[in-house]
């Protein structure tokens, strides 16, 4: 979806060249950057989306990181929890660049527990970058703005899950203005997460089922087809299911959530996802609330 505020219906309209520079160089003038700055030369898409996400967002997420790095984009998100990071994650997965747009000094790591995520970043090439000083501690009025740049700085934006009112429908709106184009992941219809990403695809939002949607707006891809994301690759279980390494952090009665174990085992949670599966078909695991737990099989040890 790109929109031209001054016109009517659907008319649509794209940044000049010479546009893109002078917004570029602008926003880059006004951040302070760690890592490498600028990136790498070439397309960036910005994957935006809720902080609480559902598995299957978190997922969605990661992938798209994934193949879009792996395609050569550079990813750009928000270093927050849930869409962010797992944006972050598959674009380290893929090989791939990632920038983190962040809302306090890029000396400040906001969420504290993304600080081995960012170092990651670091390491492989990426950047943090800020138009706060150093020093800045995070708060509220600090993040809208984080949005705009993070808007600023792509080409393409993609809002995963967000639910009315969520901080990533701020940078579809940012990227709106920008005359950058908005493009959605559909949810589940029973999701509060998915009335944010819903109404932008009623708006006019470009819909996202896999990696080649978001080439295509780039005008990278090839024909779209209408197939939906990409299966992992990584889905390998390694080890035996009864010796799976995943055992050892559920315990017998406070469950845990998919999202919750990728993070303590810096796993893919598509791949978590996948052997949690296996297990339950095993019986070594149960579902209990919203999560999982260790299964006490009758007449034996306990899995």
């Amino acid at each position: 979806m790109r929109e031209d505020r001054s016109a009517s219906g659907n008319a649509r309209m794209s940044r000049t060249s010479s546009e893109d520079a002078r917004g570029d160089r602008w926003v880059q003038a006004q951040l302070r950057a760690r890592g490498r700055w600028p990136p790498p030369e070439g397309p960036r898409v910005a994957i935006v989306g809720s902080r609480r996400p559902s598995p299957y967002g978190e997922a969605v997420a990661e992938q798209l990181g994934l193949e879009l790095a792996r395609a050569g984009v550079v990813v750009i998100s928000g270093l927050a929890l849930g869409i962010d990071a797992a944006a972050h994650r598959g674009a380290l997965n893929g090989g791939g660049v990632t920038v983190a747009g962040m809302g306090t000094g890029v000396d400040v790591i906001y969420p504290a527990g993304n600080r081995v995520l960012a170092d990651a970043i670091l390491a492989a090439g990426g950047a943090l970058v800020s138009q706060f000083p150093d020093g800045t501690a995070p708060r509220r009025h600090n993040f809208p703005a984080r949005n705009y740049t993070m808007a600023a700085l792509s080409d393409v934006v993609v809002v995963v899950e967000a639910a009315e009112g969520s901080g990533a429908l701020i940078t579809a709106e940012a990227a709106l203005d920008l005359h950058i184009e908005v493009m959605a992941v559909p949810g589940s219809i029973f999701s509060p997460l998915s009335v944010g990403t819903h109404q932008l695809l009623r708006d006019g939002a470009g819909l996202v089922q896999n990696a080649r949607d978001v080439l295509m707006a780039l005008k990278l891809g090839g024909e779209v087809l209408d197939d939906p994301l990409a299966t992992p690759q990584r889905l390998g279980f390694g080890l035996r299911k009864e010796r799976d390494g995943i055992l050892s952090h559920l315990s017998d009665v406070l469950a845990l959530n998919a999202a919750e174990i990728a993070r303590k085992l810096q796993l893919p949670i598509a791949e978590v996802l996948g052997r949690l599966t296996a297990l339950e078909l095993d019986g070594a695991v149960r579902r209990h609330q919203d999560g999982y737990v260790r299964a006490l099989r009758r007449g034996k040890e306990r899995a």
